[in-house]
């Protein structure tokens, strides 16, 4: 099978000869399960970016609005609210070389981050969860202004693909959707949707997720992977409480760079994730 590469900006390439990237996450919700990861000031906020920059963030996705299932519902407006302040002096400081994904499913929201990230002359993502269900505008959105994507595989509603063989058909379905509308293809980054989404995706299906990961290479697209500290893990280790999943989570992040994820995003960005993915990333290329 080719090589996968994708080529986000002029000269920021992702893929199979490139390193396994890791993106910090940044919760502005109050409202996240992980309470741990959840910013409510500039300052604390300033403080976990800049330690996830050290210790090897390249992407920092920043989201205002929790998809957690069972989460509280919020208005586009206070998603608009949370975000837009931060953000401003975020871009304010972060270094030229990272990347900035706004994690939303709106496409109002998308057009207010990118104006932000644009008069700083950030390098912007977008990570929409719903797959594009959610609001059909952000089409338009990202094919104007030629935005790279984090498409994770949803149909109704985000996440609610079981099986790997669903996942791919929905995915292979929604990329050519974007071809079709002239979208560049190759600024696409795909998400099989880890996680309990919803009643149905036990967490037997994110094991076999994560178990068959490879097969996802036949889309040709770097594969993103999110699970850190999530129910499966939970669920694996009858560990009720996010607080305790550090070690799980380490453990599915070492397999899923072994089985092909190019980007891992995650809440814990320190020495040790860095070691694990270099080290699952070094076992993978001897193969």
């Amino acid at each position: 099978m080719n090589k996968i590469e994708s080529v986000l900006f002029d000269n920021f390439i992702i893929g199979d000869n490139s390193p396994t990237l890791i993106m910090g996450v940044l919760n502005l919700s109050p409202e996240s399960f992980y309470k741990s990861s959840i910013y409510e000031t500039f300052e604390s906020i300033r403080e976990a970016a800049l330690k996830m920059i050290s210790s090897g963030a390249l992407i920092l996705d920043v989201g205002a609005r929790s998809t957690a299932p069972k989460s509280p519902v919020i208005s586009v407006d206070e998603e608009r609210n949370r975000l837009e302040p931060i953000l401003e002096k975020l871009c304010e400081i972060l270094p030229d070389n990272l990347l900035l994904s706004v994690d939303t499913q709106f496409a109002r929201i998308a057009q207010a981050a990118y104006r932000i990230a644009s008069r700083y002359n950030k390098r912007m993502i977008l990570n929409d969860v719903s797959g594009l269900t959610t609001d059909p505008d952000l089409i338009n959105f990202i094919t104007k202004n030629n935005i790279p994507l984090i498409l994770m595989a949803s149909k109704d509603k985000p996440g609610d693909l079981l099986t790997i063989d669903e996942i791919i058909q929905q995915l292979r379905s929604k990329i050519q959707l974007l071809n079709d509308r002239g979208y560049d293809e190759k600024k696409i980054i795909i998400d099989p949707g880890i996680g309990h989404w919803v009643k149905d995706k036990t967490y037997q299906y994110d094991l076999k997720i994560i178990a068959n990961l490879e097969k996802l290479r036949t889309l040709q697209k770097p594969i993103l992977i999110a699970l850190s500290r999530k129910s499966f893990i939970g669920e694996v280790l009858e560990i009720p409480d996010p607080e305790d999943r550090l070690m799980g989570s380490l453990c599915a992040t070492a397999v899923s760079v072994f089985n092909g994820a190019h980007i891992v995003r995650t809440h814990d960005v320190n020495k040790k994730l860095k070691d694990i993915v270099k080290m699952a990333e070094a076992i993978r290329r001897s193969r």
